[in-house]
């Protein structure tokens, strides 16, 4: 993997947080692949599949959504090729608290660019029922 090639990855990641909290439902496929899969593994968890449904979860926040930050990302690429990125993430809460935890994605390199094909949001704290380690 190249430093521009992980340059570039870094770029897609910050980008999340503008399109989604900005609720630009026609720039996520900067973002995300197509088919992209979003697991989200607070209290019973949910999964989100394909760019309508992602745009759909951005939309349905509404005006009060958290406003996410990715930090902290380390690029890795597995013995049978598969990128991925580990990030940190804040979430500020309309009421000024803080919400945190990992995106663990898997990438891949597209015609226009690397985008994230599959991004499990793991939290940290506060810890729920579904997230006790």
């Amino acid at each position: 993997m190249s430093p521009e090639d992980v340059g570039n990855i870094r770029q897609t990641l910050a980008l999340f947080a503008h399109v989604f909290d900005n609720k630009e439902v026609a720039e996520l496929g900067l973002v995300f692949t197509e088919d992209a899969v979003i697991e989200l593994t607070r209290g019973a968890g949910r999964t989100i599949e394909g760019l309508v449904a992602i745009g759909e979860l951005a939309v349905g926040l509404g005006e009060d959504a958290p406003d996410h930050h990715t930090l902290d990302t380390h690029v890795s690429v597995d013995a049978d090729g598969t990128v991925r990125a580990r990030s940190r993430y804040l979430a500020v809460l309309p009421d000024g608290s803080v919400h945190n935890g990992d995106y663990l994605d898997v990438l891949e390199r597209t015609p226009g660019g690397w985008r994230i094909g599959r991004r499990v949001s793991v939290p940290r704290y506060p810890r729920s029922a579904g997230n006790t380690g």
